[in-house]
């Protein structure tokens, strides 16, 4: 049986969400809306100043804020993201699904332990396991999931990565 100990943080809840936003067309139109469609308006506004009103320095400030927004809106509306997935967490959300997690690989079943609570996910009620750079997912259901920062794991992530994969495949 292995078996991985890991600690989920507050800021570690909206992984999930940010991970499925980043597949979704709609985000996508945002961020290229942001990026692209008002920076290139805003580029032919200063063209325009500089050309008709020939104010070269009304122009240059026109183009430097479009270039600042092509470069930061998508921080803005990752941080609102965040700032709005947290409030769907009360205080008392946050405190019980925060802290220290134990994963244990059984035969049967994937056991969670978070403080005293035991909780066993039979293999056939898992979906499948997705990997980023920083987390990977074990999903239950198509929006929720086991979030399993890779910075804090404690025990041999990769080998029960594999494990979990043919396992679920198994069950299927």
């Amino acid at each position: 049986m292995l078996e991985i100990e890991y600690e989920l943080r507050e800021q570690d809840l909206i992984a999930l969400t940010e991970h499925q936003l980043q597949e979704k067309e709609h985000y996508q139109k945002i961020l290229r809306r942001h990026q692209i469609t008002f920076p290139a308006l805003l580029a032919l506004l200063a063209f325009f100043v500089w050309f008709y009103y020939a104010n070269t320095l009304g122009a240059i400030y026109i183009g430097l804020i479009a270039v600042l927004w092509h470069y930061f809106s998508p921080i803005l509306i990752k941080y609102s993201i965040r700032r709005r997935t947290l409030k769907l967490y009360s205080e008392e959300d946050r405190a019980r699904l925060t802290g220290k997690y134990k994963l244990r690989l059984e035969p049967q079943c994937l056991v969670e332990i978070h403080g005293k609570e035991e909780n066993r996910i039979p293999w056939r009620d898992i979906l499948r396991l997705e990997e980023t750079k920083r987390y990977v997912f074990v999903y239950l259901d198509v929006d929720q999931a086991l979030i399993i920062p890779r910075k804090r794991v404690q025990g041999d992530l990769k080998k029960f990565i594999e494990i979990a994969n043919r396992r679920i495949a198994a069950a299927e």
